[in-house]
Formats: structure tokens, C-alpha cells, sequence
């Protein structure tokens, strides 16, 4: 047998023993949420054992499928019945996990005194952001991986950094002055995200450009996301990833890190390039800063979001002011500082880091682009809708995207039921998954409109180009929020290269790209009556609706490319690489 494959194995057995001894019913359930399998329904139903209640199991397949209303619904009645045994813990772990925080806690009230009523408490506490409190809580039972978790964690938010000794590291002997090293979070083939497509095409490009290119993935992926017969390095185009998983994994946040930063060191000594390079957040950053400090090479960070916004968008208000969101943004703006260079998505972003104490001069903007099939001359609409089996008669409006509440989708699912009964050719297409796609199916149920939505799912990436084709108008309609103000997304830049015009929010992030009356429409966040009169000028306009298509491709060709980006980035690397020699 592969030893790697048995390392795998052992060290994942170890994350789920230490887990099981701590919390069985908890792990049990994260399993069933991440997997969504048979087998993680059949660990959760074991260890509920002879307790397992019809109510139990309603909440746990409404939390499976994402279904919170119906969460919601089971949980209220729980309340109102003052039900406080073995069950009333575990609906409130799901609550919490499903992010219906003020049920978990009306929940726990209810519970009976118990060290696993304690373990849930610390736990919504640790969810809304409140770190101290939350190890606190925890003392009184004593040592556990939940408080090692925990105290690890803080640990590293309040300024904690791997440490490498000098005997272990010796000044970096380039190998070649046109070579990097790219840390990344994840990667394909295991991983789809559009983080994982812009890492790729981003090395792809530079390598093109005659570079040398070494790419490493976080430490203990993609075991983290159950691919056990992972192999140490997958060949993805012209582009090898290696895996840092070491042999003996440690599964509290500094160890993580600190083995991060030792495997990097091991693969840094070994490459010899002349510049490191990762992205957000903050703890890939904290281990190649370290390393690239102590064998005398440059490192460059690129922002590609503001995670910290992303987690609070999750949360209630009041979690802005929580200790977690505090220390995250210090921790990103911190290492933005430190680094020798920054790269960002946009103007909006740019001004953010600037705001949070990051010289100007040393921030350059990388926008999202597009490559390989996208440059290509788009897939005719008929034909994308006959491979897709698409209807050839409607007029579609949709998008591919994952299916989050800042996407705000909801809002174009509304609008479609507006015009529903004035356009009987009007159809909705809904591509990708995520937390929110069981609310938007529902809604339109609700509304009546479900004949005239397709919710297909994820789809391979090969096909995304064919689903760009076939619309008629893409949306973005993200709702307005600190994240969504600043982020800007990466399929609309697809889209357009589709010849596709695009609908956006008007929110500063998507200024940068939609050009109102151009390319697409810049319209009010949250507003129904607003997107649906933005979709009905379209549908009643079709000619200056191909325009914007083709003025939004022109766009894309002249200023988005990855070809583009590429030159941008291999001029930041030689800036910093002249700058240490």
C-alpha cells in the first residue's frame, strides 16, 4: 500500500478520534453537513442512538439541504414545547452550525445542565466571534481538543507567528532570478472555486512568460476536504501542485501553521526561487513571510478579499464589534504591511488596504480576467442551448455562481415572478451551489414560478463557458454590504467575454467593470421593482442588448486578460527581486 495514502489515512484517524472522544454528536454532525452522504446521515443517526426523534431528524435533513426556514420551523416548535433533554443540545448545534444564533441560544437556555450543554455554549459563542468567552467557559471542564482548538486559534489571532530556528534555515542560493514560489489555499483538480481558476490561470500566464513556477498548497490539503488518496503532486495543465502534507499532522491553528511554514521551508531550500507569493488570509502569510525572512528572498501578497468582511456578513450586526472581527483585521492589515508587495482585485480594494495603513506605492491591481475557451470567439447561443438542452425561444436571464445570501439572488427570483405574466418567454437559470440554493428553489416555488426556473447545479468547468452562451442577460444582483462594496467577482468578466451583457448591483466593487449603458446596468441593491424593470428594457430592447454584449467582450479583450495580468505581475517580482539584492 501507498505510504503516503497510509499517512493520509492515519493522520485523518487521528482528527476524527480526538473529535469523536470530545464531542461525538457534534463531529457527526459537521460530517453530515460537509459530505452530505450516506454515510455521514448513518454516523449522525448512530450517535443519537436509541434518542433519535421524527423532530430530530426533520431538523437535521432540513439542515443537510440547507433548508433553514424548515430548521426554523422544527426548532420554534421545540421551544414553545420546553423540551430540554439530550435533544434540545443537539437541535441547538444545529441551529448554530446552520447560523440561527438567537435559536441556539433560546436553545441552551432550555437545555439541562451538562458538560455537552457547556461544549455548545462555548460553541455559539466562539461562532458570533467571541473568542475570550468562549475559552472561558470551556475551563471549568477541564482540558479538551475543543479548548486546544480554541486556545490555539486565539492564539494566532492575537499575534502568535511560526517560528523557524536558523540552524533549519540557510540564505537562499537562487536558482534562477526568474523563478517563484506560489503558496496557495487550494488548487485544481480537487477544488473548482474561482480562487482555485484564478491561482492557475494567474501561474499559467506567468509561466508563459518564460518563468519558472513551483506551486505549494496549504498544509494537509486536500486532506481537509476528505480526499484521502491524494497524491503528494497533481499535473494540471503545465502546472505541478505540491502538497504539504507532512507525516505526523497537527490539527490546532499554530500547528498548523508552524508545520506550514516548516514544509514551505523544506520546498523553498530545495526550489531556490527568487520570490515567494501567496494570497488571503492572513495565516498562509504568516508562514511565508517567516520563511522568506529567514532565507533572504522577497514575498508578495495578494488580497484577493476581505475575509474578515466575508465572515461578519454571516453573522449579526452585533458581531461586528466581536473580538474575532477585531483581531482578523488587524492580522490582514498587519502582513500587508510587512510584505514587499501587494496585489489586489481592484481600485475599491486598494483603497481599503490604504485606509488600513499599506503605502499606496506598494499596491498594484490584478483584476479578475479571462483565458483559454473565454478568448476564444463566443459559442453561438442556438448551439450552446442545444448542447445544454436549453429552450431556444426564451429569453434567459441567470448566472453562474455559488448560491450565497450576498449574491442576493433572491432578489432576481422576485423580479422574474413580476414580469412573469407579461413575458411568457421569460426564463431564470440558476448555475452553481451553495447555502443559499435550497431558499431560492423554494421561493420560487412560493411564487409560483418554478416552470420557469432551472436550477442545474454545479457543472463541470469545461462546460461554464456553454451556460455564459446561452443567457441572454447575466445578473449579479449582490446585496449591499462592506464585502460585496469591495469585492469584485470573477464570472461577469466571464460573462462578458460571452458576449453577454451584465446587470449588476451598483455598488463601487462592480463600477469597475459594468459600465452603465455600455456593457450592462448598474442597478439598486435589494430593489425588485428596480431589477425587473432593468430586465423587462432588455427582453423590450433586444438590439441594444447584443450591443452591450459585444461593447462588454471589447472590454473584456482590451483590459481583462490573464496574458495581461501576467506582465503586471512579473514586473511586481523583478521590482522586489531587484530590491533585496
Amino acid at each position: 500500500m501507498d505510504r503516503q495514502f497510509i499517512a493520509n489515512v492515519a493522520n485523518t484517524s487521528r482528527l476524527v478520534a480526538s473529535n469523536l472522544y470530545d464531542d461525538p454528536s457534534y463531529f457527526a454532525l459537521q460530517v453530515a453537513r460537509k459530505f452530505k452522504t450516506a454515510p455521514g446521515m448513518t454516523a449522525l443517526r448512530s450517535t443519537l442512538g436509541a434518542k433519535q426523534s421524527p423532530a430530530l431528524l426533520k431538523a437535521l435533513g432540513a439542515m443537510i439541504s440547507d433548508d433553514n426556514d424548515r430548521l426554523r420551523d422544527v426548532s420554534q416548535a421545540w421551544v414553545e414545547n420546553e423540551r430540554h433533554g439530550f435533544g434540545t443540545v443537539f437541535l441547538a448545534n444545529m441551529c448554530t452550525a446552520s447560523g440561527q444564533w438567537d435559536l441556539a441560544e433560546q436553545l441552551l437556555l432550555l437545555a439541562d445542565q451538562s458538560r455537552r450543554k457547556v461544549r455548545a455554549q462555548a460553541r455559539l459563542a466562539w461562532s458570533l466571534g467571541k473568542m475570550s468567552q468562549a475559552i472561558k467557559i470551556l475551563n471549568d471542564l477541564g482540558p479538551s481538543r475543543q479548548r486546544r482548538h480554541y486556545e490555539s486559534e486565539f492564539a494566532v489571532y492575537a499575534g502568535a507567528e511560526p517560528t523557524i530556528k536558523q540552524s533549519a534555515a540557510s540564505r537562499n542560493s537562487v536558482e534562477n532570478p526568474q523563478s517563484v514560489l506560489f503558496l496557495a489555499t487550494n488548487s485544481l483538480p480537487h477544488t473548482g472555486s474561482g480562487y482555485a481558476q484564478r491561482t492557475h490561470s494567474v501561474l499559467s500566464a506567468v509561466r508563459e512568460l518564460g518563468w519558472d513556477v513551483f506551486a505549494a498548497t496549504r498544509v494537509q490539503y486536500p486532506l481537509n476536504i476528505g480526499k484521502l488518496k491524494a497524491p503528494v503532486k497533481d499535473l494540471v495543465g503545465t502546472i505541478t501542485y505540491e502538497r504539504l502534507l507532512p507525516r505526523s499532522a497537527r490539527h490546532e491553528m499554530l500547528g498548523k501553521v508552524q508545520q506550514q511554514a516548516d514544509e514551505l521551508l523544506e520546498k523553498v531550500l530545495r526550489e531556490r526561487p527568487a520570490v515567494l507569493h501567496t494570497t488571503t488570509d492572513f495565516s498562509n502569510a504568516l508562514a511565508v513571510q517567516a520563511v522568506a525572512k529567514a532565507v533572504g528572498i522577497p514575498w508578495v501578497y495578494e488580497v484577493r478579499g476581505q475575509l474578515a468582511d466575508t465572515w461578519l456578513s454571516t453573522r449579526p450586526a452585533t458581531a461586528a464589534t466581536s473580538e474575532k472581527y477585531r483581531l482578523f483585521m488587524q492580522r490582514e492589515s498587519a502582513v500587508a504591511q510587512v510584505a514587499d508587495h501587494v496585489l489586489t482585485l481592484g481600485q475599491e480594494m486598494k483603497d481599503n488596504l490604504v485606509k488600513a495603513g499599506v503605502e499606496a506605492n506598494k499596491i498594484t491591481i490584478v483584476p479578475n480576467a479571462v483565458g483559454e475557451k473565454f478568448l476564444e470567439p463566443p459559442v453561438d447561443r442556438n448551439a450552446a442551448r442545444q448542447e445544454l438542452e436549453l429552450d431556444q425561444e426564451a429569453f434567459y436571464v441567470g448566472t453562474v455562481s455559488s448560491l450565497v445570501p450576498y449574491e442576493g439572488l433572491s432578489v432576481v427570483v422576485e423580479a422574474v415572478a413580476l414580469l412573469a405574466s407579461e413575458f411568457t418567454n421569460l426564463r431564470l437559470l440558476i448555475v452553481g451551489d451553495g447555502t443559499d440554493r435550497e431558499n431560492l428553489v423554494k421561493l420560487a416555488q412560493k411564487l409560483g414560478i418554478s416552470d420557469r426556473c432551472e436550477f442545474p447545479g454545479r457543472v463541470p468547468r469545461d462546460q461554464a463557458n456553454l451556460y455564459h452562451s446561452a443567457l441572454n442577460v447575466f445578473v449579479v444582483p449582490r446585496i449591499d454590504s462592506s464585502v460585496t462594496r469591495s469585492v469584485t467577482p470573477l464570472k461577469p468578466v466571464e460573462a462578458m467575454a460571452s458576449n453577454v451583457p451584465v446587470l449588476a448591483s451598483d455598488l463601487p466593487a462592480l463600477h469597475e467593470l459594468v459600465k452603465d449603458g455600455e456593457n450592462g446596468h448598474l442597478v439598486t441593491a435589494g430593489d425588485v421593482q428596480a431589477w425587473a424593470t432593468a430586465i423587462r428594457e432588455r427582453m423590450l430592447d433586444t438590439g441594444g442588448t447584443e450591443r452591450m454584449g459585444r461593447s462588454g467582450r471589447e472590454f473584456v479583450l482590451d483590459n481583462r486578460t490573464w496574458a495581461k495580468n501576467a506582465k503586471t505581475i512579473v514586473e511586481v517580482y523583478d521590482r522586489v527581486i531587484s530590491q533585496v539584492q
